[in-house]
């Protein structure tokens, strides 16, 4: 709804390469049938997006941090080169949701929200939310949702509602855990990196200190190639984590790729297989152990025991 209201046939909406996976078909299948181009942009590009954009760029998005990879982008300098060429700027902002990250205050246009995810708070509600500054925006994004045939009843809308009341305490309950948990999982063998935006080596994590108040409960592990194997057994023995992508509910949450998304501007730094956690609101020291059981099972093909004996 957001991109079919700012940008028209013949022209051109930007995505960063780091974009949510199913934003490609989208693109591919739905907006070039209408004639709106898209293309791929390098997400730590900052204000080098002026050297990007051209004359029928309309729409530039952010995802910050980014889908899978946590890449934290230079949201306000991407803002003023989109500007400054007539363009507009969304933000994904479901990472963060408007109490960590004000993305209307950072030159953002139109900041969309899944609410199902940590605003609603209880993995029971599809709903999102799309917020501007601008009365002519707003009315413009009316028409298209009515347009469109969108809509929530009031039962979706108490419940988003309920979320709201216990938002800021679920978050920083969340955060907190994943901090406990990727301080340990970052010693563990078999680990290539962990992406986690408030981890001073992750990805934009100076960028992240400027413009956010806080963080999230996710965090995404790089795997080595030669767990590969084992991952499967490893993840469907955690008996706390469910294995789901939908995060932002009171239960922790694992999502597995065998290896990192599709890019196309520029290759990835890992081959190997990605877990992504989503931490809940469980004891930390309850998911603890159920890691470390985990962890365990990672083998080296050829070797007995697991990688916890082989380290």
């Amino acid at each position: 709804m957001t991109t079919l209201a700012a940008v028209s046939p013949g022209e051109e909406v930007l995505f960063p390469d780091t974009t949510y996976d199913t934003v490609r078909p989208f693109a591919e299948r739905f907006l070039a049938g209408l004639g709106i181009a898209s293309r791929y942009y390098d997400p730590m590009i900052g204000a080098g997006l002026a050297e990007v954009l051209d004359e029928r760029t309309r729409l530039v998005w952010v995802e910050s941090p980014g889908s899978m990879t946590m890449e934290v982008q230079d949201v306000p300098a991407i803002a003023a080169a989109a500007h400054a060429r007539g363009a507009m700027v969304a933000a994904d902002n479901t990472w963060a949701t408007p109490l960590r990250f004000k993305a209307l205050a950072h030159g953002v246009d139109f900041s969309v929200c899944a609410l199902s995810k940590y605003v609603a708070g209880h993995s029971d509600v599809m709903m999102g939310s799309v917020s501007v500054a601008d009365v002519a925006l707003y009315r413009k994004l009316k028409d298209y949702s009515r347009f469109l045939g969108l809509g929530v009843s009031a039962d979706e809308s108490s419940l988003v509602l309920r979320g709201l009341e216990t938002l800021a305490i679920r978050m920083d309950r969340a955060e907190q855990s994943a901090r406990r948990l990727v301080d340990w999982v970052v010693a563990q063998p078999g680990v290539a990196e962990v992406r986690f935006p408030q981890l001073a080596t992750s990805p934009g994590h100076a960028l992240w200190r400027r413009d956010f108040t806080g963080g999230a409960g996710l965090f995404s592990v790089f795997l080595e190639e030669w767990t590969r194997p084992a991952v499967a057994e490893a993840v469907e023995s955690l008996q706390l984590f469910a294995i789901g992508a939908s995060w932002g509910g009171t239960r922790s949450l694992a999502a597995v790729l065998d290896r990192p998304p599709l890019r196309t501007v520029a290759p990835p730094a890992h081959t190997g297989p990605v877990v992504r956690f989503s931490i809940g609101l469980e004891d930390p020291e309850d998911l603890l152990r159920d890691l470390t059981q985990a962890f365990a099972r990672l083998t080296v093909p050829g070797q007995g025991g697991g990688a916890q004996r082989r380290a």
